[in-house]
C-alpha cells in the first residue's frame, strides 16, 4: 500500500483517538470532607483543573484541642481559567459566598468563570487597587526595558503585608463580616494567585479561630509551589527571552515569604496595640461574634 494511504489512516486513527479523549469526563475532584479523615490532609489541595491554589482550610488544630471543619473555609487563585468540568465541580461544594479581592483591572484582564447562575453571592473587595496596578506598570515597563534596577520584590512584598494590616483593614472588616454572615456555610476567597491578599485573610482568620502561629505560617507557605507552578510557562518564557533576573524578580512576587506574613503581624501590633484590640477595634468583630464563628467553623469539644 502507498504512503499517502498509510498518512490518512494514521490520521484518521489520532483523529479518532482525539475524540475520544475530549468526551471522557475527567475524574471528580476529591473533597476531603468526602474521604476518611486520615485521608484529608493529603487531599487538602483540590485538584481542580484549570484553577489553581484551590486549599480547604479543615483540620487544623485550635489551642483548645478543636479542629477547623472541612468543607466550609477554602482560599483559591483566580477562577478565569477554571474549566468547564470545573464549574461543575464548584456546583459540589454548594458554597455560600465568593468573595474576589482583586483589583478592578485584574478583574476586567481575567474575570472570573463561575456557573451559570451561579447560587452563591459574589463579592467583590478590592484591595491592595491602585497600588498592585502601580506596581504592576513598572514591573512591565522595567522588565521591557530590560532595567530592573532599584526594584526590590522582597520590600514590595513586605510593605504589602503591613497595609494588610492597616490601610486595608476596612476590606479585611468587610471580608470577616461577610464569613460571619454565611453562617458556617461554605465561603470562599480568592485573589490573582491566591497567596497574598488571601494569604492573610486566612492567617487573621484562622487566628481569631484560634489556630496557633505556625499551623497558621504552614498553611501561608503551602502557597509557593501552586503559585509558582501556575506561572511556570510564563517564567520559562521569562527567562528565555529576558533574562534570569527579570525571572528571578518575577519568581520572588509569585512566591512567599513566611517574613512577610510576619511583617503584617508585627504591623498589627504596632498599629493597634494587639491582636485582640485588631479584632476588636479594626475588624469590628465582638465576643459573640468570635463565639459564633467558632461555633459554626470549629469541630470537636469546646
Amino acid at each position: 500500500m502507498s504512503r499517502a494511504f498509510w498518512y490518512k489512516l494514521l490520521l484518521a486513527v489520532f483523529l479518532i483517538a482525539l475524540a475520544v479523549i475530549q468526551f471522557i469526563p475527567p475524574a471528580p475532584v476529591q473533597l476531603p470532607a468526602d474521604l476518611p479523615d486520615t485521608e484529608r490532609e493529603s487531599a487538602r489541595l483540590l485538584g481542580f483543573e484549570g484553577i489553581h491554589n484551590f486549599r480547604d482550610l479543615g483540620g487544623y488544630t485550635t489551642e483548645d484541642g478543636r479542629r477547623v471543619a472541612w468543607g466550609k473555609l477554602y482560599r483559591s487563585g483566580h477562577f478565569a481559567t477554571a474549566t468547564r468540568s470545573d464549574l461543575q465541580q464548584l456546583e459540589r461544594l454548594q458554597l455560600d459566598t465568593l468573595i474576589d479581592f482583586r483589583s478592578v483591572g485584574e478583574r476586567e484582564e481575567e474575570p472570573s468563570r463561575v456557573p451559570e447562575d451561579a447560587p452563591f453571592t459574589q463579592l467583590s473587595i478590592p484591595t491592595l487597587d491602585a497600588g498592585n496596578n502601580a506596581m504592576v506598570s513598572e514591573l512591565r515597563a522595567r522588565i521591557e526595558s530590560d532595567d530592573l534596577t532599584g526594584f526590590d520584590a522582597d520590600a514590595f512584598m513586605l510593605q504589602a503585608n503591613r497595609q494588610f494590616a492597616d490601610e486595608f483593614t476596612p476590606q479585611y472588616r468587610q471580608f470577616m463580616h461577610a464569613v460571619l454572615k454565611a453562617e458556617g456555610r461554605p465561603v470562599v476567597w480568592q485573589c490573582t494567585a491566591g497567596k497574598d491578599r488571601t494569604g492573610f485573610a486566612a492567617a487573621i482568620l484562622l487566628r481569631i479561630l484560634g489556630v496557633p502561629d505556625e499551623q497558621i505560617i504552614q498553611d501561608y507557605l503551602a502557597s509557593r509551589e501552586p503559585a509558582l507552578d501556575a506561572r511556570s510557562r510564563e517564567l520559562m518564557l521569562l527567562r528565555v527571552f529576558k533574562g534570569e533576573a527579570a525571572a528571578a524578580t518575577v519568581a520572588t512576587m509569585l512566591s512567599v515569604d513566611a517574613r512577610w506574613l510576619q511583617a503584617g503581624f508585627d504591623e498589627i501590633d504596632a498599629r493597634w496595640g494587639s491582636f485582640d484590640a485588631y479584632v476588636r477595634d479594626g475588624l469590628a468583630l465582638t465576643a459573640t461574634d468570635i463565639q459564633t464563628l467558632r461555633r459554626h467553623l470549629l469541630a470537636g469539644a469546646g
